[in-house]
């Protein structure tokens, strides 16, 4: 859906419960730049920049491709007062890094959603509390990603499924299929062979080749590490919430030599994705998600270390989607 960012929250989206979610004050707020393919470097920061084809791409790539498996999946039913803790955290306008830990091994969805669908993704506000100056591309970026997202309306369309998987003590339960949502969202953002190999796609981590349009000798290599993921107990059969915090690590590397060295990434971020799903009838659901982007300190890069610093552990980035799901 966008830049390399907007692919990121996508793919993010879908290894979660779902895609992106909600709080409004000014439905226009901020956004991430929507501009050619390129990598340049600002105020001493790489950027990379892939068509704003809609959404983080990269994002939404992350927050659908990171569910962990470290213990059983999470399958609560019993209610808890904590249940609206997540709900209300994803309403806060410039939350700090989660506390939460690794409470959950996978995200286990409802039976219902078992099976493939048509989504309809839609971002509805972005927002940079922490101002245009930590907005990666600036205020000229934050205006490009309004225009194309919101205000021309330029939503995502793509293809998902869930499978059956089995969990550790044998049970089975529904998850996202990472590597094929993740394939399909590049598809839908960035062209029909934008993903040019995805070498993980685990509960853990999710990594992937892109070659950006243009025909670059240059690849672009994605990697997504799940970092603490929470699940609300379930009070009610048409609707759970969800969420899971990422590192998002952007590197460049070569066409005819993908497996080479590691070079300097030129992007590490971390990100929340909060989902929260409600079930409407028995072949649509609705996602309400929020996305909220970190700056990680630089040990090489002063100018990146001074950003974090101003960031004081604030998100730089806030975004909200509804995502529609009908079955296919």
């Amino acid at each position: 859906k966008r830049n390399t960012m907007q692919i990121t929250n996508l793919i993010l989206s879908l290894a979660l419960p779902a895609a992106t979610i909600s709080a409004y004050s000014s439905p226009h707020r901020n956004r991430v730049p929507s501009a050619s393919t390129s990598v340049e470097k600002n105020e001493g920061i790489f950027q990379l920049q892939i068509p704003s084809d809609r959404r983080a791409a990269l994002a939404q790539i992350a927050a659908l491709t990171t569910t962990l498996a470290i213990n059983q999946p999470a399958y609560s039913a019993e209610p808890s007062q904590s249940q609206d803790t997540l709900e209300a955290r994803s309403l806060e306008e410039s939350p700090s890094a989660p506390q939460y830990g690794m409470e959950d091994a996978d995200i286990a969805y409802t039976d219902m959603m078992l099976g493939s669908w048509k989504v309809l993704s839609k971002t509805v506000e972005i927002n940079a509390p922490c101002g245009f100056e930590l907005f990666t591309g600036g205020k000229a970026a934050y205006d490009r990603a309004v225009q194309s997202e919101i205000t021309d309306g330029n939503d995502l369309n793509y293809k998902a499924r869930f499978v059956t998987q089995t969990g550790g003590d044998e049970s089975t339960y529904v998850a996202a299929d990472r590597e094929y949502n993740a394939r399909e969202i590049g598809k839908a953002a960035m062209g029909e062979y934008s993903i040019v190999d995805t070498s993980v796609a685990t509960p853990n981590r999710y990594s992937c080749l892109l070659a950006p349009p243009g025909g670059s000798d240059n690849l672009i290599r994605v990697d997504i590490l799940a970092l603490a993921r929470k699940s609300e107990p379930v009070v009610s059969p048409d609707k759970f919430v969800c969420a899971e915090f990422v590192k998002q690590i952007v590197s460049p590397t070569q066409k005819n030599n993908p497996n080479g060295p590691p070079v300097s990434p030129l992007s590490v971020k971390e990100i929340e994705t909060i989902s929260i799903y409600k079930i409407d009838g028995k072949d649509k659901f609705q996602c309400r998600q929020r996305t909220a982007t970190y700056l990680v300190p630089s040990q090489t890069d002063p100018m990146a270390f001074k950003k974090w610093q101003f960031s004081q552990g604030k998100p730089v980035d806030v975004r909200y989607y509804d995502v529609t799901y009908t079955r296919a």
